[in-house]
């Protein structure tokens, strides 16, 4: 009984308010078996099948992924922030569990954290009710709730803003004095953050080393204080040395230029958004379309709110000001970028381009929407029961506008999560070593090796890839195999005569190679990158090892060196002046519950099954578009309507279309879209557009029971002429330069484009 009473008042009662606060937001991943398809979580769990491989055969921190890349190996760990494979390492390992389920585990791991966090962060500087606002805002912030997670399905990105929430919540608790236990957890959750997601750690430290910086110059909490802070975040950096490390030190072993492009889909510069969208409200998801439709938007409640906490930080009505006031500054700067002006600064900063998409910054500002609003709340509602029934509304609201986004179009079984499916995918030429745009692939790679079948085929029955070159082993040698673990093969050769090993395995840094115990050095199989070994006529014994370079030796030293520290310091120095919080239940924040628990019955029981929170196109119908057509190109592909934004325009405006394309049969070509701009006489006057895959979905891929969305941005030069012009769109064929005929209803050729409308430009 005195356990329990103490249990009570250590444990505060409102975190167990934000699990059920989060119920609606992740009942996607626990009310559904699998994941969503043809987003990159396909790829998250297939990582993940692969470390669960290594790991069980005794690489506990494997660079190299032996098995992707048509079994030639890849170094994607080398380079991929680890955490989130090891966060589901463990639900992987249970019996009768796959990576499916250990991905979708850190997928709600993640969206708890980040609620927890904001929560506890809010809480302990502003108030309980403040804290609750900004879970429920953070918990249902569009890009939190839905584009990250399942329209996107990016498992690290959506996990590292739990992370950063946790880590800001444990730093602040290190500023306020508690004791080595926080400290220790704090330099465990800066860690974290590094580890989580590469692009995200240099955004989320660099916000937290700000912060901290911020608070020793605003508040001046004393020398101590700073050097806690500081010395938190700078051995939370040497924590994580093991993996940052190896990357910088080993990036000109990889192809990184892939990463950004030209006017490519990841040139930033084709990414940036309006504040037409970013204030929008999230539409209602269409089953039809085999990509649903979303808006990069902050959420109508959150920015409401946060406009809100804004304007009261203005007139000076809430607490801590000065603390807050990063907040808001660092929420300006984030919304700049994601704005067209800023081009210039991304074009000036050499690591922003990498970030490749300015919308990209929505998760963070998800989180500092939160902080000021949660802030701005507790400014204005008071204690007491007249306080909770003000925050049961402003916890309700957003779930409520976030509801359209709890019910996304079914997910298809996800089939084998294992190996040779993966390898199978590789295949069809969908991705290659799980990246889809040779990322990673070592720069002695000059051209792309092609499939080899007997190396791969072991896999269908998990055994040990063969990566001996037959082809070139003399027909008097003999060699066998012995592959001792994933990452260490031993050749036994024997041969009359002198001869090359030739591998089908890439040659990275980290490789060595050692004949009869001694060191050689291997050839480079060109223009494929492959490792040979040369051998002199006899008897020999091949070992084939991935071992650590001196760079990732080094990175390990300073790993160790930084836990040394963080222990010594923690046992010694951070003892003194623990401090710790007691939490009475909260006698007033039944209206909260109620209406909570409420909401996400009547959404699991009521609204859900019944199907009002999301359209359902059929047949050759899309619910989304403006204007319904029927244009049939070649008994291929179907325009079934189009929106436009406006037919009457000015030199300068932007023509924005979205078109509704459906398959009418198998494609088996990857036709390319035009939409042309024409004069009376039927020229074409620039601008124009030419995707090559519409809606960024090749047609190979399309399915005949759904539609695509396909839109584009056509900008006006300000010295247009005006006149009355003609918009038109088809297909053609990229490699061959023929188009698909337009058709009419009896199937007789009418044209090769469908002109749309008619577009007249004022002066």
């Amino acid at each position: 009984m005195r356990f329990w009473k103490r249990w009570r008042r250590q444990v505060d009662p409102g975190l167990f308010l934000v699990m059920a606060i989060a119920l609606a937001a992740i009942w996607p991943f626990i009310g559904r078996a699998s994941l969503p398809l043809g987003t990159d979580a396909e790829l998250h769990v297939f990582r993940l099948a692969e470390l669960s491989h290594l790991v069980r055969s005794g690489e506990l921190y494997p660079r190299w992924a032996p098995d992707f890349y048509h079994g030639f190996g890849y170094p994607i760990f080398n380079y991929y922030a680890p955490l989130s494979y090891y966060a589901a390492l463990p639900v992987e390992l249970l019996p009768g569990l796959n990576a499916v389920a250990g991905v979708k585990a850190v997928f709600v791991l993640g969206t708890l954290l980040g609620g927890l966090g904001v929560y506890g962060f809010v809480r302990d500087n502003w108030g309980r009710w403040g804290g609750l606002a900004a879970a429920s805002l953070f918990l249902y912030a569009p890009y939190i709730q839905y584009i990250d997670p399942q329209a996107r399905g990016v498992l690290a990105e959506s996990f590292s803003f739990g992370v950063m929430a946790m880590a800001l919540w444990f730093l602040d608790k290190v500023r306020r004095g508690h004791g080595r236990f926080t400290w220790s957890a704090a330099v465990g959750w800066v860690t974290a953050v590094i580890l989580s997601h590469n692009l995200m750690a240099l955004l989320f430290f660099g916000m937290l080393s700000a912060w901290a910086v911020w608070l020793v110059v605003a508040e001046k909490p004393g020398r101590t204080t700073a050097l806690r802070l500081f010395s938190a975040l700078g051995l939370g950096l040497g924590l994580a040395a093991f993996f940052w490390l190896p990357v910088i030190l080993e990036r000109n072993a990889v192809n990184l230029n892939t990463l950004i492009g030209d006017g490519g889909n990841y040139d930033f510069r084709t990414h940036f958004l309006t504040w037409r969208e970013l204030l929008s409200v999230s539409r209602r998801l269409d089953w039809g379309a085999a990509e649903p439709a979303f808006s990069f938007n902050l959420g109508v409640a959150q920015w409401a709110f946060g406009g809100a906490a804004l304007a009261l930080l203005a007139a000076g009505r809430v607490g801590r000001r000065p603390h807050l006031l990063f907040f808001a500054l660092s929420l300006a700067v984030l919304l700049f970028l994601m704005l067209p002006a800023s081009a210039w600064v991304w074009q000036a900063v050499p690591f922003l381009p990498f970030f490749q998409f300015p919308w990209r910054l929505l998760g963070a500002t998800a989180i500092l929407l939160a902080i000021l609003s949660g802030a701005g709340f507790e400014a204005v509602v008071g204690e007491g029961r007249r306080g909770a029934w003000a925050a049961a509304a402003a916890v309700i609201l957003p779930i409520l506008l976030g509801l359209p986004l709890t019910q996304p179009a079914p997910w298809d079984d996800f089939g084998p999560a294992n190996l040779w499916q993966m390898s199978q995918i590789e295949q069809k030429g969908y991705w290659l070593g799980t990246t889809s745009t040779a990322d990673y692939v070592p720069v002695t790679v000059e051209m792309t090796p092609g499939r080899q079948p007997s190396v791969v085929a072991p896999l269908e029955t998990w055994g040990a890839l063969d990566r001996v070159n037959w082809a070139t082993v003399p027909p008097e040698a003999v060699v066998t195999t012995e592959n001792i673990t994933p990452l260490h093969v031993r050749y036994t050769v024997d041969s009359p005569l002198d001869f090359r090993l030739r591998l089908f395995l890439l040659d990275f840094p980290g490789w060595q190679v050692k004949v009869n115990g001694r060191m050689i050095e291997t050839e480079l199989g060109t223009p494929e990158g492959f490792i040979v070994i040369p051998l002199t006529a006899g008897q020999h014994v091949v070992d084939v090892d991935f071992r650590d370079t001196p760079a990732r030796q080094l990175a390990w030293g300073v790993t160790a060196v930084s836990l040394l520290a963080a222990l010594l310091l923690a046992r010694r120095w951070w003892g003194k002046g623990s401090v710790s919080l007691s939490y009475e239940p909260i006698k007033t924040d039944g209206p909260i519950w109620a209406a909570v628990l409420g909401v996400t019955a009547l959404f699991v029981f009521g609204l859900n099954p019944s199907g009002v929170l999301h359209l359902s196109s059929t047949g050759n119908e899309a619910v989304a578009a403006e204007t319904a057509v029927f244009a049939d190109f070649g008994r291929q592909i179907a325009l079934i309507g189009y929106t436009a934004n406006g037919t009457v325009l000015q030199p300068g405006d932007d023509l924005s279309l979205a078109f509704y394309w459906k398959a009418q049969a198998k494609i088996d070509i990857n036709y390319s879209v035009f939409v042309h701009i024409l004069r009376p006489d039927g020229s074409l006057i620039p601008p124009q557009s030419d995707k090559l895959n519409p809606g960024d979905f090749p047609t190979r891929r399309w399915t005949l029971d759904k539609y695509v969305t396909d839109e584009y941005l056509l900008s006006l030069p300000p010295d247009f002429p005006p006149g009355r012009y003609t918009v038109a769109v088809g297909f053609w064929v990229l490699t061959e330069g023929w188009r698909l005929p337009l058709l009419d209803e009896n199937g007789m050729q009418i044209g090769d484009r469908y002109e749309l409308f008619d577009l007249v430009v004022e002066p």
